[in-house]
């Protein structure tokens, strides 16, 4: 348009500048509005907003701060939306108290903040759980005639929830009422779902039949809530029975809801009924297990030492487009570890390597411990090497030799030597077999002790 000779406008220039700030392509914005200028643009406070706008998506608070205050040094008066935008971005890099500061900077230039200031700003401190200043902040903006929206109600007393503080979580709901505001199903899923992780399942129930007498519709997430409630008061039969309640009011079970069931079986020990419930998710409501629920029948499976059926499960997953992840391979490793089958704990650390996962301390002190016992050191070795290639060389080598729980048959100074160098030495591997050799001697002694006694 320039090469055409043709002068774009200001308003050609700030369509421009905030379409490439919105396409996250603030530097690209930053070059035009250098060239407008040298054109003879002036920037106004659209165009400010587009690049505060911009650069605080982009995360450059820094850059943002700069442009504020040159939007002030041109003799631009920032209005509300400029410093919302300004605060919107403080508050999403967790710089609250430069947020706050800014609003009370608001308010000695004669800018008073409005309701989406105070919106920001509460948001801001419940992420950070802040929680007893955002409610001094939702009270001080409702002294003066600002009514927070439902929005950072449910942020509010979400903060509480989380912190198990019912009692403030209810009294901001009751502070909604006070002022005609109508919690939503997002309000009561909140609530239910604090009373589920605090309170006993009575609790829940109540606050569900008052939501419905409010004539607050349930959600599947309502249910499911229910369901975890229930599962976790062992009364599963009644949980159960929500699965059909969802179904008469219209709505589907998810893989969430048979993930709750299904855990809160195992956790009763009953991993038939558990398994049931996983084969009727898929066959009758045509829901594919997610990795979630493999992990949590696989982990009952193993601490079960029903290894057959964590394998079945296990080589299922991969069928299934569903692989497995570290926390899978490591209850495996563990059911494996635990009855005795060494060979395939082994073999399932290989293959959890050659996946590109990294199996963590604990998984590898497993493996490595069986080796030790059962004086296979060639393996030993090999997983050692395996941990210093990857990087996975502990602070404390307790957390692999446990020696005063198991049999472990090589002292910390050996796997020391082991770890800190980058290659196995052939002294490191005598002392290993020497530690093996002592230890195994040193049984037989106490051994041939307890037999004279």
């Amino acid at each position: 348009m320039v090469n055409s000779g043709l002068k774009p406008d200001a308003f050609t220039y700030n369509t421009i500048i905030d379409g490439y700030c919105k396409l996250n392509m603030v530097q690209k914005a930053d070059k035009i509005l250098l060239d407008a200028q040298f054109r003879g643009f002036v920037p106004d406070e659209f165009t400010y907003c587009s690049l505060l706008n911009g650069l605080c998506e982009d995360g450059d608070i820094d850059r943002a701060i700069s442009i504020f205050s040159e939007a002030s040094g041109k003799g631009i008066k920032p209005n509300v939306i400029l410093y919302n935008t300004l605060i919107k971005g403080l508050c999403r890099q967790g710089l609250i108290f430069e947020a706050l500061h800014l609003m009370n900077e608001m308010q000695q230039n004669t800018c008073s903040p409005d309701i989406w200031t105070y919106n920001l700003i509460i948001n801001g401190m419940c992420k950070l759980g802040c929680l007893a200043d955002a409610s001094t902040v939702m009270n001080d903006a409702i002294t003066k005639g600002f009514l927070p929206d439902i929005f950072t109600f449910n942020t509010l007393i979400d903060g509480y929830c989380k912190q198990l503080k019912m009692g403030e979580a209810l009294e901001i709901v009751n502070t909604m009422w006070d002022h005609d505001i109508t919690p939503d199903i997002i309000t009561y899923n909140i609530i239910l779902d604090g009373l589920c992780k605090s309170s006993s399942a009575d609790n829940v129930l109540e606050t569900f039949k008052a939501m419905m007498e409010k004539g607050c519709i349930p959600s599947v997430i309502t249910y499911n809530i229910l369901i975890e409630s229930f599962c976790k008061a062992r009364k599963l039969a009644r949980a159960v029975e929500l699965l059909n309640e969802i179904q008469q009011n219209g709505m589907h079970p998810d893989t969430v809801t048979f993930g709750t069931l299904i855990n809160g079986f195992c956790e009763n020990g009953d991993l038939d009924e558990a398994y049931l419930l996983f084969r009727r998710m898929e066959k009758q409501y045509k829901l594919s297990p997610t990795l979630a629920t493999y992990n949590i029948l696989i982990n009952a499976f193993s601490e079960r030492l029903s290894m057959d059926m964590a394998a079945k499960l296990f080589h299922e997953m991969g069928d299934s487009g569903c692989p497995p992840d570290n926390y899978t391979y490591r209850c495996m490793i563990d059911g494996f570890c635990k009855t005795g089958n060494i060979d395939s704990g082994y073999r399932f650390l290989l293959d959890n390597i050659m996946k590109g996962l990294i199996p963590s301390l604990t998984t590898f002190g497993r493996v490595l411990n069986c080796l030790c016992v059962k004086h296979r050191l060639r393996e030993a070795v090999e997983i050692i090497h395996l941990m210093v290639h990857k990087g996975v060389v502990p602070e404390a080598v307790n957390m692999i030799f446990e020696a005063d729980k198991k049999e472990v048959a090589a002292p910390k100074i050996v796997v020391e030597d082991l770890l800190r160098k980058s290659h196995i030495t052939y002294y490191a591997y005598e002392l290993l077999h020497e530690a093996i050799r002592d230890k195994k001697l040193l049984k037989k002694k106490h051994g041939s002790r307890n037999g004279h006694s």
